[in-house]
Parts: C-alpha cells; structure tokens; sequence
C-alpha cells in the first residue's frame, strides 16, 4: 500500500493479513515519530475490513473545492494506514477499485477532522453491502509497563464475538459486528488470545509494547475462522499517532508471559468491553 499527499510521496509500510495468518502470531512495532498537530488539525487513518472487496486505491478531497489531499494505492483486506494530519474540515473518502481511476467508488462517505482528535474510518461488511463508519481514537498514552487496547468487531462470520486468553480470562463478551468497545489499561506484554463466535474460533499471539495504545481487529482468516489482528494507535516514540498494522513473531515489548496479576486486571475491566 502507498499513500501519496500534494506535494510529497511516501511509502507505507504494512503488514499484509495473510502473514498474520501464516504465522498465527501478531507483534506491535513502535510506529514512525510523527510531527505534533498544530492548532486546527487533526488525526485520520483508513483501514480495509472488507474480506470479499479487492484492492482499493483510496482518494480524501475537500469537500469544498474537491482538492486532493491524499491518496492510498492498493488497499487490500486487513491493512490500515498509518494517520495523517489534516486541517481541521469535512472531506469526501472515496475508494475505487485499484488502478481504475475512472471506476465508480464501491463507497464514498462524508469524513470530518476535528481539532486535536484521530479518527479510524473503516470500510467494513460484505461487498454487496459494504459500510463505513469512524471510531474515535483514545491515544492518552498508559504510562510505562502498561497497553490500553479495545477491540473492534469487523468479522463478517459471526455477529457476535467473545474473545478471551488461552487461561480462560474474558477480554470482550457478546462483541457486535461493526462496532468497537471502550479502551481499558492492562499490563504490557505477550498475550495468547482466543476468539469464537457464530461457531467459529480462532486464536492469535499479541505482544502489546509498555505504554502503547491498540485496537484489536476482529476478523475473517482465509479459512472462514475467526482472527485477531492488532494495529499500534498510538506509542512511547510518537509524538503524535503513526503506524499500521504490524505482523510477525517479533515486537517491541521485552519477553513477558502473561501472568496470574495481568488475568486479574483484565477480569476487573472486563465490563469496559462490553
């Protein structure tokens, strides 16, 4: 995935779905440093959640005047871009199949920039009845030896899903597609994660880095199941947010297994993810 804004080009680099996939294991790597937001700007970053929709190349225009203000080539299943920061304002998303700049959008939807806030605008669902919606990004950092995370339930499969550790201890209950739950502060470190829904499971290995702020991505793996794919909002090295989806064994969090004092924190705050 590439992402172009006036006057500069830059790579992004992602993690693809189907390496988490592939390895059944998901890191967090710290995200680029990122300049701090002046006065009237905020935060906005775009993600693909729809498994059945090919690569998109995604356009964000003004929507008084219609200028470009940035571009994504090839958005596929699964990856979320990292923010960019924008003038405060109303602008139109548009997503089209890639390399067809002519097509017509498969969505176009109003997205607004609110001072000092970020935002995650996904397009979720089915294609033959794609949606989008914006979540509203916590990214006040933990402090040292502590992740804030929430989940967002975007897997076509199961309306509802539960997510808990490997030990049993409930992270999510009765999670509802197309929506995402409330942040709670947890200890850093290795995570062994286990989700079902509808009939299907899944599990998925998470490595969440000490003051860091996440969003667990629930969604459809290759064989119909369930998977958990988290995305860094915000970290210790960032000034302000940054960064994509980060696949693979590694991470920036020291080797820390999940502990006795961790399930007991998560089982306090459970309540937060309903």
């Amino acid at each position: 995935m590439t992402a172009r804004t006036t006057n500069r080009r830059r790579t992004v680099v992602v993690g693809a779905l189907a390496a988490a996939l592939i390895a059944s294991t998901v890191g967090l790597a710290a995200p680029q440093t990122a300049s701090a937001a002046t006065a009237d700007q905020g935060w906005l970053r775009v993600g693909h959640l729809s498994p059945d929709t090919k690569g998109v190349d995604v356009e964000l225009s003004s929507l008084a005047g219609g200028k470009t203000v940035f571009e994504l080539d090839d958005v596929t299943y699964g990856q979320v871009s990292p923010y960019e920061k924008l003038p405060v304002g109303t602008y139109v998303l548009s997503m089209r199949a890639a390399d067809a700049p002519d097509s017509t959008p498969v969505i176009s939807t109003d997205v607004t920039v609110q001072e000092g806030d970020a935002s995650t605008v996904v397009a979720y669902g089915k294609n033959d009845g794609l949606k989008t919606t914006a979540f509203t990004d916590d990214l006040q950092q933990p402090g040292d030896g502590k992740a804030k995370l929430r989940l967002v339930q975007a897997a076509t499969t199961a309306k509802r899903v539960d997510v808990q550790t490997s030990e049993g201890t409930p992270i999510a209950e009765d999670a509802t597609f197309g929506t995402a739950t409330k942040y709670a502060t947890v200890d850093a470190g290795k995570w062994s994660l286990d989700v079902s829904g509808s009939g299907q499971r899944g599990t998925a290995k998470v490595d969440l880095a000490g003051n860091t702020v996440s969003t667990l991505f629930v969604l459809d793996d290759s064989d119909g199941n369930l998977t958990v794919v988290p995305v860094t909002d915000a970290a210790a090295t960032a000034a302000t947010p940054s960064g994509g989806v980060q696949t693979g064994g590694g991470g920036a969090a020291a080797d820390r297994p999940v502990t006795e004092a961790v399930h007991a924190a998560v089982a306090m705050l459970r309540s937060l993810f309903r």
